[in-house]
């Protein structure tokens, strides 16, 4: 099974590659349909893994997008090694100041809904991650024959068919609840394995160890799912450590007072109720040694302003970065779509988890 035997930073940078290209026409054209964007995702997408040294990979599930296009999810497989790879997409982390004034909307916990009947009823996850994992359930797709459901394409897939479940940013935070959905929905995680990248944490500590337990291969002891990380971005520290964050990038750009007091409202609220899967003794927590970006010599307005802090919040987040960091291959020229780690302005639409 792939990933059964360890982290794979093979693995890892096809798997980081294929959040990359999650991105790619994110945004609508004028009087776009969702249909005519969704085509579009898979040409375009399937044009950049031809161009890319994964050019045996191609678009066999999706992309499928909800209603409100908040939402995105596809599947690339590699037929000839029946493999497949479940790629949910994120977006930036721009409104992350939002999301933290605004805690109670998102992080309040409910209990995950997918469960074998032996399990705790103190598995929880974020009341906003649910509602993304059940827009994704219910997403379908296109397929050479057919609009189904993921769990439906999973299922007619040859025996032995092998699964990664992918995501950067808050499409990792839905990694980690798609892929023990699937493993209910499959009987058992198998045939899958879990790659997360900048993701900020799920669930509680209870959901944490169910999901480390069962992607641990009973044969090997080995973890079959990894969470990688960047240890100066701090999307990953949501929800579990923020106050780390305002430790970052000392002594240049510095964590400025107003970015302190949300990040302690929020971390008040929060308190110990939320843990991060994973762990540095099994492995299955990968810290990429990030480097900070900014340099005071190079600061054009105040250096302990919010805006100068957030840019660098921003360039350690984004999914760019994380392809440097695993020494990925370029991106081609194909992929010239991709929106990447961006600023927005507008707040996430309530059913939408990015």
């Amino acid at each position: 099974m792939a990933g059964s035997s360890g982290y794979s930073a093979t693995e890892a940078v096809l798997l980081m590659t294929l959040c990359e290209y999650a991105y790619i026409d994110e945004r609508p054209l004028p009087g776009e349909t969702v249909a005519a964007q969704q085509a579009r995702m898979a040409r375009d997408i399937n044009a950049a893994l031809a161009a890319s040294p994964y050019a045996n990979w191609q678009v066999a599930w999706g992309p499928g997008l909800d209603g409100d296009r908040g939402n995105m999810m596809y599947v690339a497989g590699n037929h000839a090694t029946k493999q497949y790879a479940v790629a949910i997409r994120g977006t930036d982390w721009s409104f992350w100041l939002d999301w933290l004034e605004d805690f109670a909307a998102v992080l309040g916990l409910v209990p995950f809904p997918y469960l074998p009947a032996t399990a705790g009823q103190d598995i929880k996850i974020a009341a906003g991650t649910a509602v993304g994992l059940q827009a994704l359930v219910q997403m379908t797709g296109a397929t050479s024959s057919a609009q189904v459901s993921l769990l439906t394409f999973v299922r007619q897939q040859a025996p032995g068919a092998q699964f990664f479940v992918t995501g950067h940013s808050l499409g990792g935070c839905l990694a980690s609840a798609v892929a023990p959905w699937l493993a209910f929905e499959l009987g058992g995680a198998g045939n899958l394995a879990a790659y997360t990248f900048a993701a900020p944490s799920a669930g509680n500590s209870a959901f944490a160890d169910y999901y480390n337990q069962l992607f641990t291969d009973t044969a090997t002891g080995a973890s079959t799912a990894y969470r990688v990380y960047n240890t100066l971005d701090a999307v990953p520290n949501g929800w579990a450590s923020l106050p780390v964050i305002e430790t970052y990038y000392t002594p240049f750009p510095p964590c400025t007072t107003d970015i302190k007091t949300i990040i302690e409202d929020a971390a008040n609220f929060v308190g110990t109720t939320y843990t991060q899967p994973g762990t540095a003794g099994q492995g299955s927590a990968v810290p990429l040694p990030g480097q900070v970006t900014s340099r005071p010599a190079a600061a054009r307005f105040d250096p302990i302003g919010d805006a100068l802090f957030l840019y660098e919040v921003a360039q350690q987040h984004a999914s760019t970065t994380y392809l440097r960091l695993l020494a990925a291959p370029p991106v081609p020229a194909a992929a010239a779509k991709v929106r990447g780690a961006r600023f927005r302005v507008r707040p996430p639409h309530p059913g939408s988890v990015r």
